[in-house]
């Protein structure tokens, strides 16, 4: 494990919000500022801001998250992120991922990139 994981959290970009419902919306990335491109190691700090679970899908273009936001049921698994209610999770994705999220109701998740724990 490198020694940025060990870290306190520190924010690289601008924070995102996925307006989860029970349509996923489109996905949507969030970017690093251009000057902490090369310290970007792809971690992102999820609140889940609602009283719902939220399925965050992810995936390499806007349509893959969105399409990847189901929540699994027993015995069809699925690509989506569990987000408890009230959650605070530091998660790692690619750089260049996107996210959407579904939920029973409407719901808002912040995304924040950045490094850290």
């Amino acid at each position: 494990m490198s020694n940025n994981s060990q870290i306190a959290f520190s924010q690289l970009g601008n924070t995102i919000v996925v307006a989860a419902t029970t349509s996923a919306p489109a996905g949507i990335q969030a970017t690093v500022f251009t000057k902490f491109d090369a310290q970007n190691a792809g971690q992102y700090r999820f609140v889940n801001a609602g009283t719902n679970t939220v399925f965050i899908g992810t995936g390499a273009t806007a349509a893959e998250a969105t399409a990847n936001a189901v929540a699994p049921i027993a015995g069809t698994p699925s690509a989506a992120v569990p987000l408890l209610p009230g959650a605070i999770e530091i998660l790692r994705f690619n750089q260049a991922t996107f996210f959407s999220g579904l939920a029973a109701a409407a719901t808002t998740v912040y995304i924040t990139p950045g490094q850290g724990i």
